[in-house]
């Protein structure tokens, strides 16, 4: 079950299409992107299998600006089995540096599902999981559970929820170093290789960047280096939950150049790829 929708040019996050590799296509294991277009209708002009494709990726590109993809699938039925290994490669290729978390919303309204309970079954296996007031899943590397042929089972309709993937950087919690804004920045991209199907990357913007968030305005972020400075944090962007925020940036490519400056950000802060 299981983090790129549009935001602002500011904010370049990656879409890792984990939720579509979960969820797509039983038969082949197909990798489709999140959000993909209806099927064309009758009245819809003929199109070429090359330009269709064309089209769903271009489509799905514009999805992608943040780390976030939409299933299109009902958890109910999707098998454990499929996002245990594909949350087991990413943490591989990530290195552990990328966090994924899960949210499920309303088909209808976008907003939390009231009362929602979600299992993990299977004949040895009934775990309830945790779910947060704001959606969030948590959703386990069970290995007894993955040998058991567990699966999500839900007290919702089948095609009533949508399911987001959200990757966001995994940084030490007080203080930090541009080391570990590009470790992360090369995690992720990492994980997006080894996940993404290449006639998607070929569309999708790049994790180049990690912003240090804030909800409120006119904050800053000390760096210690050879001298000492507070960046503002004046590029605007949007957070999981799709609530308006201001970050510093740090690009990869200046990162990369001072790896030992610290970042001390005040309290109150999140971290966001862009």
């Amino acid at each position: 079950m299981p983090s790129v929708s549009v935001f602002t040019p500011a904010r370049y996050v990656a879409t890792l299409v984990l939720t579509l590799l979960m969820m797509s296509a039983h038969s082949s294991q197909a990798q489709t992107q999140a959000s993909l277009p209806a099927s064309t209708p009758a009245s819809a002009p003929a199109s070429t299998p090359a330009s269709s494709s064309a089209s769903a990726a271009e489509a799905a590109a514009q999805e992608l600006q943040s780390v976030e993809v939409k299933a299109v699938r009902d958890p109910a039925i999707m098998p454990y089995k499929m996002a245990y290994e594909l949350m087991s490669k990413v943490r591989a290729a990530s290195k552990d540096k990328v966090q994924i978390q899960i949210r499920i919303t309303s088909a209808k309204t976008r907003a939390p599902v009231p009362n929602l309970s979600i299992y993990l079954d299977g004949k040895n296996t009934h775990q309830q999981l945790d779910i947060s007031a704001t959606g969030f899943v948590n959703v386990p590397l069970d290995q007894a559970a993955y040998a058991d042929g567990a699966e999500f089972v839900t007290n919702q309709k089948k095609g009533s929820m949508e399911v987001h993937v959200l990757l966001l950087p995994k940084l030490p919690q007080d203080v930090f170093k541009y080391a570990d804004i590009s470790e992360s920045i090369e995690a992720a991209q990492m994980a997006i290789k080894e996940l993404v199907p290449w006639y998607f990357r070929l569309f999708m913007p790049s994790v180049n960047s990690i912003g240090i968030c804030y909800a409120g305005q006119n904050q800053t972020v000390l760096v210690k280096g050879s001298e000492e400075q507070q960046l503002p944090a004046n590029s605007d962007t949007t957070d999981p939950l799709k609530n308006k925020v201001h970050c510093a940036r740090f690009a990869a490519k200046d990162v990369a150049k001072e790896k030992g400056n610290l970042i001390m950000p005040a309290t109150g802060w999140q971290a966001i790829y862009m």
